[in-house]
């Protein structure tokens, strides 16, 4: 949200240019606006599809509510974004389990898009060297200030796109190095084995 308000003037995302206008323009980005208002309603083409940015307030409004409905709990209607990601985060265990998680985290990531197409920032991967858990790959990536680990599911990567905590992922890589440790031991038992009955 920050790094959005920081673009909101013309000529400061990563646009295309467009001369010859006869008019002047608007004093700030209309798309960055619609991003960043509770309400906003996004632009949609003669096919209803969507042309225009979402409200990261509204969408995250929105998921916030489903939840408090789903869990019987009290909708923090007074919250600032912030808060809002950070109240998602608090519950977002329990909404793996909803059928609905593909479309949460669909429009969730469609706002982290949608951000980063109006005023594109560095984006910082680290590649994992532990394979994934589920599909053996070593194709595990953390995205800076994600919180979590992804398994690159790019059709030219190949992994599951399954995600995994930090936490699970360290255990994973912990489990590893023991069973590897084991593994070193028995051989060298076994050579030792071997030498003392020559």
């Amino acid at each position: 949200m920050r790094w959005l308000e920081q673009h909101k003037a013309p000529g400061q995302g990563g646009g295309e240019k467009v001369s010859g206008s006869r008019e002047a323009g608007t004093p700030t980005r209309l798309d960055v606006l619609a991003m960043l208002h509770d309400g906003a309603a996004p632009i949609h083409g003669d096919d209803d599809d969507q042309i225009g940015p979402p409200s990261i307030p509204s969408t995250l409004k929105n998921w916030a509510w489903l939840i408090s409905e789903h869990r019987g709990l009290v909708y923090p209607e007074r919250s600032d974004v912030a808060e809002l990601a950070h109240w998602l985060l608090l519950h977002v265990d329990w909404a793996t389990s909803r059928p609905w998680i593909d479309d949460m985290l669909g429009e969730i990531g469609a706002l982290r898009r949608w951000a980063h197409s109006l005023a594109p920032w560095a984006v910082h991967v680290q590649e994992l060297v532990g394979p994934c858990p589920y599909c053996d790959m070593r194709t595990l990536i953390r995205v800076s200030g994600e919180r979590y680990i992804e398994c690159d599911g790019r059709e030219e990567v190949g992994g599951c796109g399954g995600l995994w905590t930090y936490e699970a992922y360290e255990d994973h890589v912990a489990a590893l190095v023991k069973a590897d440790k084991r593994r070193k031991t028995r051989k060298v038992e076994a050579k030792t084995k071997r030498g003392m009955a020559s």
